[in-house]
């Protein structure tokens, strides 16, 4: 179950078109810090001068999937890829902590959902991305981004 939120955005520009899933982690030093849509919402507007949250979808610690900016939006998530991709945002850093099976299991179930509603072939190489492969960044931290190939199979 996705939770909507609905964000005021300081400007709204739909995506023309959808072929990515760029895979993300809050990333914050506390490993054990959950994160709300609504806290990242506030941290992008007042602290980054953005329309607001830049993931579409953030999944918390005990698996609550929460919708950040709408699906239809372009993402602030992936320099040069938000005009065509949907950003997922796991709260956590997993450069040193790891996912817990409550969040892989909803990016499973959530990826799968995104790949059929768009017509996504999760095993074609650029579909399913963690944000290092198209950005230059540790991001979605090595022990999320070695699990990109469970949630890539758990998608066909």
């Amino acid at each position: 179950m996705i939770y909507k939120r609905f964000f005021q955005f300081t400007e709204y520009e739909e995506r023309p078109v959808t072929d990515a899933l760029v895979i993300h982690h809050t990333g914050f030093p506390n490993v054990d810090k959950d994160s709300t849509a609504a806290a990242i919402h506030k941290f992008h507007q007042e602290e980054r001068k953005w329309a607001g949250i830049g993931y579409h979808y953030l999944i918390r610690k005990d698996g609550m999937i929460e919708q950040g900016r709408r699906p239809q939006m372009i993402g602030a998530h992936a320099f040069g890829h938000n005009k065509h991709s949907i950003g997922v945002c796991l709260a956590g850093n997993f450069d040193i902590g790891k996912p817990t099976n409550a969040q892989m299991k909803a990016v499973k179930e959530l990826c799968r959902w995104l790949c059929r509603k768009y017509g996504l072939d999760p095993m074609k190489k650029g579909v399913i991305v963690g944000h290092r492969d198209v950005n230059d960044t540790a991001c979605p931290g090595k022990n999320l981004y070695k699990r990109l190939g469970e949630i890539r199979r758990f998608c066909v």
